[in-house]
């Protein structure tokens, strides 16, 4: 079967129909593409970024979950990568941007953000399930994770700070 643009942006493609834990799936591939699409802009960009995702993230689950038929079908997976970019909001800068090469101690930071966002996704803890439970269509696809993606943002600030003490940053 063939899907619209927008269910296609939903799912990310083939990636989203990746049978087993395909929100695993694209949480990692955001935390791949952070260093290029997401870190190296100002807070005012990624803010912006964050914004344009969430409002076309919205539109192409509403799409997909009508194509797919289905609730917040599991291969739609935009939320993740929205989720998942809020959660490195706090990360200032990686040596990479100093260096070009994407040390160890970056892959820390970036895998910290990744287990964390995972943690509050997968767990579903306090807002987080609330908003799952409260919101319906694409607004509700997209809200737990950016919820989960906050939550997990405020564990990357002291990681930052205390990453910045550690690794010179």
């Amino acid at each position: 079967m063939r899907y619209s643009l927008l269910t296609n942006i939903a799912t990310l493609g083939l990636v989203g129909r990746i049978k087993k834990a395909p929100g695993t799936a694209g949480s990692f591939l955001a935390v791949l593409c952070a260093p290029l699409c997401f870190l190296p802009f100002s807070l005012p960009i990624r803010l912006l970024i964050l914004s344009v995702l969430f409002l076309i993230g919205i539109k192409a689950s509403e799409q997909a979950e009508k194509e797919l038929k289905e609730k917040d079908p599991s291969s739609v997976i935009i939320d993740e990568v929205v989720g998942q970019w809020l959660t490195l909001l706090p990360v200032n800068a990686l040596s990479y941007f100093n260096s070009q090469t994407i040390t160890p101690q970056d892959w820390f930071v970036l895998m910290i953000g990744f287990l964390f966002f995972r943690i509050f996704d997968i767990g579903k803890i306090g807002p987080v399930g609330l908003c799952e439970r409260k919101l319906q269509g694409g607004l509700g696809i997209m809200a737990d994770d950016v919820m989960a993606g906050f939550l997990a943002a405020l564990l990357m600030y002291p990681l930052q700070f205390y990453g910045n003490l550690i690794f010179g940053y």
